[in-house]
């Protein structure tokens, strides 16, 4: 994964600085940076109503279920945010991102199996926007992740990997994602 996320960062970084000329002839907000616990994101301000950008993070979590004790992620894609209204006020808005990563996931008996991961949201919610260009914004909606298994170190035989492998399949599609999105954002 590590060349794949240079070459993204290239490729994000490449297009920021050929469009530094549209950047700074204006007074209005160009970019956005959000965050939460787990996800950053960082965005270019293509109108009134529409972002592009890039976000990235690590996730940890403590499953304690079904043999397994916790899984780890990390992660890197691209995101485009659309607003009902616009960007630099109260809105609904609609979040598709795509990603790529990594989970590894550690056993009860300290056996480890990592996937990797395409991973596709589509978040639906509502924006506050602040007059200190501070914004909230909270959502939920399907994801789809889609893992295959690319290294495992047994530490028995116990058979814990099919565990791991059916908690991988039924995160494959849900209609609504376990974890609901809430991020803060700046925008300058």
């Amino acid at each position: 994964m590590g060349n794949q996320v240079k070459h993204l960062l290239l490729i994000i970084l490449s297009i920021l600085l050929l469009s530094s000329p549209v950047i700074g002839q204006s007074d209005e907000k160009q970019f956005i940076a959000t965050t939460n616990i787990f996800v950053n994101t960082f965005s270019y301000i293509l109108n009134k109503q529409n972002a592009f950008g890039f976000h990235f993070g690590k996730g940890f979590t403590d499953i304690n279920k079904d043999n397994i004790e916790k899984g780890e992620t990390i992660f890197l894609g691209v995101n485009y945010t659309y607003t009902l209204d616009c960007l630099q006020c109260d809105s609904i808005f609609i979040l598709p991102l795509l990603g790529r990563g990594n989970t590894k996931y550690t056993t009860i008996d300290g056996s480890t199996y990592t996937y990797s991961r395409l991973d596709i949201y589509l978040i639906a919610g509502y924006r506050w926007y602040f007059e200190n260009d501070i914004s909230v914004q909270f959502g939920m909606g399907p994801s789809s992740v889609n893992a295959s298994k690319i290294s495992e170190d047994l530490k028995s035989d116990k058979g814990y990997g099919n565990d791991v492998e059916d908690r991988v399949k039924k995160r494959r599609f849900e209609p609504i994602n376990h974890t609901p999105f809430l991020f803060i954002g700046y925008t300058f």
